[in-house]
C-alpha cells in the first residue's frame, strides 16, 4: 500500500511530460516558423489545434501561418510568372534575330549576285567583226558624239570649279 500513492504521484508527474499543452504546440510551432520551417510549424499548430481546438493563441498563430503560406504561394507564381516571361522575350529575341541573319544573308546573296552580274558587264566581249560592220556609225555621227562629250566635260568641270570655291570660303581658319 505504500507504493500506490508513490506510483500515483509518479504517474501525474510523468503525464504533462507526455501531452503537451496547446502552450508547447504554440511555442514548438512558433520555433519552427522562426527557423523557416513553414510546413512544419502549420504541421505542429495543426496537431495542436486537434487537441486544443478553442485555444486563441494556436487559432492565431494557424491564421498568420496560413496567410504567410499564401503569400509564399503567390510569390512562387510570380516569379514563375516572370521567368516565363523572360523565357518569352528571349526566344522572342533568338527569333528576331535568325530572321535578322536569314536577311542578310539574302542580302549579301543579293549583292554578290549583283556583283557577279557587273562584273560579267564589265568584262570584255568577244568582238564579231559581223557585229561591228552592223553597228557601225558615220563619221558625223561619231564627231557628234565627241562633241556632246566634250560639253558634258566642260559643264562637269564648271560645277566642280564653283563648288570647289564655295566649300573652301566656309573652312576659313579663324586663328
Amino acid at each position: 500500500m505504500k507504493r500506490l500513492p508513490l506510483i500515483l504521484f509518479l504517474t501525474f508527474l510523468t503525464a504533462p511530460v507526455l501531452a503537451q499543452s496547446a502552450d508547447q504546440y504554440f511555442h514548438n510551432g512558433a520555433q519552427f516558423f522562426i527557423n523557416a520551417d513553414l510546413q512544419t510549424s502549420l504541421n505542429y499548430v495543426e496537431e495542436g489545434l486537434s487537441e486544443y481546438p478553442n485555444d486563441r493563441k494556436l487559432n492565431a498563430l494557424y491564421e498568420k501561418l496560413k496567410e504567410e503560406q499564401e503569400k509564399q504561394q503567390q510569390q512562387q507564381q510570380q516569379q514563375q510568372q516572370e521567368q516565363q516571361e523572360q523565357q518569352q522575350n528571349q526566344e522572342q529575341e533568338q527569333e528576331q534575330q535568325q530572321q535578322d541573319q536569314q536577311e542578310q544573308q539574302q542580302d549579301n546573296q543579293e549583292q554578290q549576285e549583283s556583283e557577279g552580274d557587273e562584273q560579267n558587264e564589265q568584262q570584255p566581249q568577244e568582238i564579231n567583226p559581223e557585229d561591228l560592220q552592223s553597228q557601225q556609225i558615220s563619221k558625223e555621227e561619231a564627231e557628234k558624239i565627241l562633241r556632246a562629250l566634250a560639253q558634258k566635260e566642260k559643264e562637269l568641270l564648271k560645277e566642280f570649279k564653283k563648288k570647289k570655291s564655295t566649300g573652301s570660303a566656309k573652312h576659313e581658319k579663324d586663328w
